[in-house]
C-alpha cells in the first residue's frame, strides 16, 4: 500500500497549481491585476485610476467602431506655415490657426486627423482589455476584439505611404512612419494579449497573421541603427512576437547585434545614463520606447534590466533644474520630472532606488503603470539633486547652489535631434528661469529650422551671424569645493579657424561667465542671451528699422534697438517676483542690440540682447545674478 506524499511534495503540488493559476498577459499578470485591485481598495490615487480605466473602457463600449478607411498622416504637419502655431481642429476637415486665423483643408491635415482616430482606437484596446481583466465583464473583451477584428480586416488593404503620402519602405499603412506604427501597435498586442483567451481560434489566427505579424514584417522591412525610433520599433515588434508566440519576431528585437534591445543599451546609453542624442524629450521617449520590451521579457524570463539601462533613469534627475524642468537642449525640450511618472513607477518597481521614487511623491500618481506597478508608499524627498553633477562624456555640467542653477552642454553634438549651440547655457534661480533654450516646434514648418536650428536663438556666441559646425566640444576643467563650482569647456570647430571657450564660476547666487573668442583674423563676434521676462537696461539705444538680419535667424530677432558702449554695462528682466540681472564687463568697440525672438512656443516673443565685436580675439565677461523682487 502507497502511503501518503509527505509535507514536501504538498508544498510542490501547491506551487504548481498557484503557478497554473497565475495568468501572464504580455505586461500584466493575474496576481499583479488583483495586487492592483486591492490597492484600489486603500488608495484614493489608484481608485481613481481604476475608475478612470473602466470609465473609458465604458464610453468605448457605449460608441460605434468607425474605423478610418485609410491610414493617418505625421503630426508635424499639423502647424502653421506662417507663424509655426499648431493648428486647432474645428473639423475633420478644416484646421484653423490660432494666431493668423488661416484655415488649412485637405491632406496632410485632414490624414494628421486621422493619425488621432487610430491611436484612440489603439489605446482603447488596451483599456478595454484591462477593463476586462478587472471586472470581468465579457462585453469589454468583446469590444477589443471587434476592434482588433476590424484592424485585421483592413490592415493589409491601407495603402502604404510615408508623409510625403509615397509607398515607400519607412512608411506605414496605420501610420505614415513605421515609428507611429510602432508606438500604435504596442497598446494593440497588449489589447490582444487581455481578451486572446475570450476569442475562438480562427478569430485568434486572424488577429495574430493579418495584424500584429503583417504590421511587425511592415515595420521590420525598415531597418535602422542606434535610434529612438529603433527602440520603439524593436518594441512593437517583439510584443507581437510574444503576443502571437513567434520567437523568430523576439529574438531579432532583443539580440539583432545591429539594432536590437541589448545593442540599443550597450551603443545608444551613454556612459553618464543619457540617451546619445542629447536631448530630455527624446531621452524620455527613448526611456518610453524601452520598458514595454524589457517588461514582456521579464515575464518570459528574459532579464533586460541591467544596470546600464537604470542609468537612462537617472540621467533625467541629474540634469534637473530645482523645479523639475529639463535644461531644454536640443530638439524636443522635454518634460518636467514629473511627466516622467509613469516611467518612474516601474523603475522603481524594478530597481527600488530612492531618486526614482522620490519623483512619485510630486505626481498625481494617475497612470496605469501607478495601478499596476506603483509602490504603495514611495519614499519622501527633494525632486531634484541639490549638488552640483558632471555627465562628462554626454558633455553636459549642471552646476548648483541653493539659490541657482546653471546648466551647460559642451559635449557630443547629438546626431539628426542635435543643435548648432556648443557653449549653450541655461539657467535658473529664485525660482525662476532665466537664460531660456527654445527647445523646437513641429519640424514641418520653415520656423523650425530657421530659428530653432539656428545658433542666435541659444545663449552661445555666433562668428560672423553663422551658424556653427555640428561639432563635440571638449571639457577643460570641472571643480567642485567649498561651495564653488567651475566649469571651463571649448569648441575648437564650431568655426573654421576660431576657438571658443566658455567659464563658468557659480558661488552662492552668482554665476560668473566668461566667454573667450580667439582666431588669428578678425571676425564678428555675437554673444546672445534669451530671458522670458521683461527687459530693461541703462543704455541709451536707438529703434532699428526691420529685423536684426537676413539670415539665420537672425531674421527672426525683431522690436530691434541698438547702442554702443566702451564701458561696463548692465540688463536686467523681470520674472514675476525675481529679478535676473547681468553686468556686462566693458570693452572698446562693443555694440549692443535688444530685441524680440520666438520663444518655447512660437506665439510667445522672447526679450535678448545680442552683444557685438569685431575682433581678432575677445572675451565676453558677465555676471548674473538672482534675487527676490521686493
Amino acid at each position: 500500500m502507497r502511503g501518503l506524499p509527505g509535507l514536501g511534495c504538498l508544498i510542490l503540488l501547491t506551487a504548481s497549481a498557484a503557478a497554473e493559476e497565475r495568468k501572464t498577459f504580455l505586461l500584466v499578470d493575474s496576481e499583479e491585476i488583483e495586487a492592483a485591485r486591492r490597492k484600489a481598495e486603500r488608495h484614493d490615487w489608484a481608485r481613481k485610476t481604476l475608475d478612470a480605466l473602466i470609465v473609458r473602457a465604458e464610453k468605448e463600449l457605449a460608441a460605434p467602431v468607425n474605423l478610418p478607411d485609410r491610414g493617418g498622416q505625421w503630426p508635424h504637419w499639423y502647424s502653421c506655415k506662417r507663424d509655426g502655431a499648431r493648428l486647432k481642429t474645428v473639423s475633420p476637415v478644416e484646421h484653423a490657426c490660432p494666431v493668423c486665423g488661416e484655415i488649412y483643408k485637405g491632406d496632410p491635415y485632414d490624414a494628421v486627423v486621422l493619425y488621432g482616430v487610430h491611436m484612440r482606437y489603439s489605446h482603447a484596446t488596451r483599456d478595454l482589455g484591462l477593463a476586462y481583466r478587472f471586472t470581468g465583464r465579457e462585453a469589454f473583451a468583446r469590444r477589443a476584439a471587434e476592434i482588433l477584428l476590424g484592424y485585421a480586416d483592413r490592415y493589409g488593404k491601407y495603402p502604404l505611404h510615408d508623409r510625403f503620402g509615397e509607398p515607400k519602405t519607412g512608411g506605414g499603412r496605420i501610420m505614415a512612419q513605421t515609428l507611429d506604427e510602432s508606438v500604435w501597435l504596442i497598446p494593440v498586442a497588449w489589447g490582444y494579449s487581455l481578451v486572446r483567451e475570450t476569442m475562438p481560434r480562427d478569430e485568434r489566427e486572424r488577429v495574430e497573421k493579418d495584424l500584429l505579424a503583417a504590421a511587425a514584417e511592415v515595420i521590420r522591412a525598415h531597418r535602422m541603427g542606434i535610434h529612438n525610433i529603433q527602440c520603439w520599433k524593436n518594441s512593437a515588434v517583439g510584443l507581437a512576437g510574444f503576443a502571437s508566440g513567434n520567437q523568430e519576431l523576439v529574438k531579432e528585437a532583443i539580440d539583432d547585434p545591429d539594432r536590437g534591445f541589448r545593442v540599443q543599451i550597450e551603443k545608444g546609453v551613454t556612459a553618464d545614463g543619457l540617451w546619445f542624442e542629447g536631448s530630455l524629450g527624446y531621452h524620455q521617449y527613448t526611456m518610453s520606447a524601452l520598458w514595454p520590451l524589457a517588461e514582456a521579457a521579464r515575464r518570459a524570463g528574459i532579464d533586460l534590466y541591467s544596470d546600464r539601462y537604470r542609468t537612462l533613469y537617472d540621467a533625467p534627475i541629474a540634469l534637473s533644474l530645482p523645479n523639475g524642468d529639463p535644461p531644454g537642449f536640443n530638439d524636443s525640450a522635454g518634460g518636467n520630472l514629473r511627466a516622467y511618472d509613469a516611467l518612474y513607477e516601474l523603475a522603481f518597481a524594478r530597481w527600488g532606488r530612492g531618486e526614482h521614487g522620490r519623483v512619485l511623491g510630486y505626481t498625481d500618481r494617475d497612470s496605469l503603470e501607478a495601478l499596476l506597478f506603483g509602490a504603495a508608499d514611495p519614499p519622501k524627498g527633494p525632486l531634484a539633486p541639490a549638488a552640483s553633477i558632471l555627465l562628462k562624456e554626454a558633455g553636459y555640467g549642471a552646476l548648483r547652489t541653493p539659490q541657482v542653477t546653471a546648466v551647460m552642454r559642451f559635449g557630443m553634438h547629438g546626431g539628426g535631434h542635435g543643435h548648432p549651440d556648443k557653449l549653450n547655457i541655461v539657467t535658473f534661480g529664485a525660482g525662476k528661469l532665466g537664460g531660456l533654450d527654445p527647445g523646437s516646434i513641429n519640424y514641418g514648418v520653415p520656423l523650425h529650422g530657421e530659428w530653432y536650428r539656428s545658433t542666435i536663438a541659444h545663449n552661445t556666441v555666433s562668428v560672423d551671424r553663422r551658424v556653427q559646425r555640428n561639432v563635440d566640444g571638449k571639457l577643460e576643467e570641472w571643480r567642485v569645493n567649498d561651495g564653488v563650482t567651475r566649469l571651463a569647456a571649448s569648441a575648437a570647430g564650431a568655426y573654421p579657424g576660431v576657438l571658443l571657450r566658455r567659464e563658468l564660476t557659480l558661488e552662492g547666487s552668482t554665476l560668473r561667465d566668461v566667454f573667450e573668442c580667439a582666431s588669428e583674423e578678425e571676425h564678428v563676434y555675437d554673444w546672445a542671451f534669451h530671458v522670458p521676462g521683461r527687459l530693461s537696461s541703462g543704455l541709451m539705444l536707438d529703434r532699428v528699422d526691420g529685423p536684426l538680419g537676413e539670415q539665420n535667424g537672425y531674421q527672426h530677432i525683431t522690436s530691434v534697438y541698438h547702442g554702443k558702449t566702451d564701458d561696463d554695462w548692465w540688463a536686467a528682466w523681470e520674472l514675476g517676483g525675481t529679478r535676473l540681472t547681468l553686468r556686462m564687463k566693458g570693452a572698446l568697440g562693443t555694440e549692443v542690440f535688444v530685441g524680440e525672438g520666438p520663444g518655447r512656443n512660437p506665439e510667445d516673443r522672447t526679450p535678448l540682447i545680442v552683444v557685438r565685436r569685431k575682433a581678432r580675439r575677445t572675451a565676453f565677461e558677465a555676471v548674473h545674478q538672482f534675487a527676490p523682487v521686493r
